[in-house]
């Protein structure tokens, strides 16, 4: 899989404006200074579920890549903004929505090769399907866990960047505005089309992209144990928040 991060083409300002923000997810700066805190976790988390809703709800969008992605994010944000609100729903309820929700709309097999990198090739067939199962039931728990953290955000759309790689991905610009007027936070969503559906595959925080961020924790964690300790590690984690969720 081509890395998520690629794609900057010939034009200099693109390339600035991506090497600016890939610069901050080099393996030795995460290692050094990347530890997700809850909140930018609840932002993910959100965005998730906003993600999963518009899968299901919105339409296709003519007009450019660009229009096409930014339209795709103002439709998950009306109709994700909604679900997450919604009254009626308990937490267990939210949390099995959040799940058949990302299950059909968020591209985890394409995520969890991209955070593997090179070993993904490695692997045995067994290996990939075990693999491929604890990622994405431990970032579903991981997740789902903190959909509680995003209280009356604002999210708007500004502007998108068309990257020129052979996905022909984009790069929908979003700031998040606190509704008790703090700080705002800048969230970049990597779009992609499925099969002609638009899907997240990646998350960047204030520059920081969190895929980028789990492909170098999975790397140092492989390194040292192999694919085998990363499958066990995932599944340590998962118990441990399975346990602290009782």
């Amino acid at each position: 899989m081509t890395g998520m991060v690629d794609g900057a083409g010939g034009n200099p300002a693109v390339r600035n404006r991506i090497s600016g923000r890939i610069a901050k997810t080099e393996v030795g700066k995460m290692i050094r200074s990347i530890a997700i805190n809850d909140t930018l976790r609840a932002v993910a988390a959100a965005f998730f579920m906003l993600i999963a809703a518009a899968w299901v709800a919105a339409p296709a969008h003519a007009g450019t890549a660009g229009e096409s992605a930014e339209a795709f994010v103002r439709d998950l944000a009306d109709s994700g903004l909604a679900m997450l609100e919604n009254a009626d729903y308990t937490a267990a309820q939210r949390e099995a929505e959040f799940r058949k929700l990302v299950r059909e709309g968020i591209a985890l097999e394409a995520i969890g090769r991209f955070v593997v990198a090179r070993h993904w090739r490695k692997m045995t067939k067994q290996q990939q399907a075990e693999y491929q199962a604890m990622f994405a039931e431990w970032l579903l728990t991981s997740y789902a866990g903190r959909l509680g953290g995003f209280e009356g955000q604002r999210i708007e759309v500004a502007g998108s960047l068309e990257l020129d790689n052979r996905h022909k991905d984009v790069v929908v610009h979003t700031r998040i505005v606190s509704a008790e007027g703090q700080p705002e936070m800048l969230v970049d969503l990597r779009v992609r089309q499925f099969d002609g559906k638009h899907r997240i595959i990646d998350i960047i925080v204030e520059g920081v992209s969190m895929a980028a961020a789990q492909r170098a924790e999975f790397e140092a964690v492989i390194r040292k144990a192999g694919v085998d300790g990363l499958v066990e590690s995932l599944r340590a984690r998962l118990a441990t928040l399975v346990a602290s969720s009782d």
